[in-house]
């Protein structure tokens, strides 16, 4: 097989988003790209040259109509989300779109799941309405998604990184029981008017929280030479992931994810 180097794989997830945004546009689906990919687009106007994986995050609405809508199998292109095939196996409180002609390993989260090269999707959620419920909000997120993940890893008691107890609880119960939980989790203030909300599943804590207005309006974006579309405050949402994003990290803070990706036809 002939595994793609790290150009050959930003290409691939590429043509992965160019689907998703033609489908978005013709179906009048709101999104925006998110984390590492929107910093790339406004600091690089493409891939952060070391990344190696795309996200783009959506209103709960959109993300469930998106769902709805996007084929889940039978072409080249399908979504995932909560989805457990002999041939496909992914397990997350957040979405995926994959390339079934490929396969995917990321290597450093020893993943028990099985899909092609993908982008990462992410529904976006409202928070408690008081700022003092959000530490707890994204605590217990970030807890039910590692319990999702743990509920998937084979049962051995004693590991270093991860303790014996959220083991134990993990195990109860199926990897389909902690998401729908997690599901639950995520969307109970959905139907209140909170002035918060955020990409929470992402669990990346209560950095994900943002006053309601920076998801409000959307524009136009340049990514790899093409146009997709940001939230219109990316500035207030790049400076709460990454500070003064402008400035390039360390050397030795340009970390990828370790994916090792392959297209199945090049496997012969």
């Amino acid at each position: 097989m002939k595994i793609l180097n790290l150009r050959e794989l930003q290409l691939a997830l590429l043509d992965i988003l160019i689907e998703v945004d033609k489908f978005c546009r013709e179906n009048k689906i709101r999104y925006s790209l998110t984390y590492g990919t929107l910093l790339g687009a406004i600091r690089h106007k493409g891939f952060i040259p070391w990344d190696d994986d795309l996200d783009i995050m959506m209103p709960r609405e959109d993300f469930n109509r998106f769902l709805s809508l996007f084929p889940k199998s039978g072409t080249r292109f399908t979504s995932l989300y909560n989805t457990d095939t002999p041939e496909t196996k992914c397990i997350l409180c957040y979405g995926k779109v994959q390339d079934n002609t490929s396969v995917c390993n990321e290597l450093k989260r020893k993943y028990l799941y099985k899909f092609g090269i993908n982008i990462d999707i992410f529904p976006v959620d409202n928070a408690p309405a008081d700022p003092a419920g959000h530490y707890e909000f994204a605590r217990t997120v970030s807890r039910l998604r590692h319990r999702i993940y743990l509920s998937q890893r084979p049962f051995f008691p004693f590991t270093f990184h991860d303790p014996i107890i959220p083991k134990i609880q993990a195990h109860r119960h199926s990897a389909d029981w902690w998401f729908h939980k997690c599901e639950d989790y995520l969307t109970q203030y959905n139907g209140i008017d909170s002035p918060y909300c955020g990409p929470v599943s992402g669990g990346m804590g209560t950095i994900e929280i943002y006053d309601r207005h920076v998801f409000d309006d959307y524009v136009e974006v340049e990514f790899e030479g093409r146009k997709f579309m940001s939230i219109a405050d990316w500035d207030t949402f790049l400076r709460g992931q990454f500070g003064d994003y402008m400035q390039l990290p360390p050397e030795e803070k340009r970390k990828s994810h370790a994916i090792v990706a392959y297209f199945k036809d090049d496997a012969k």
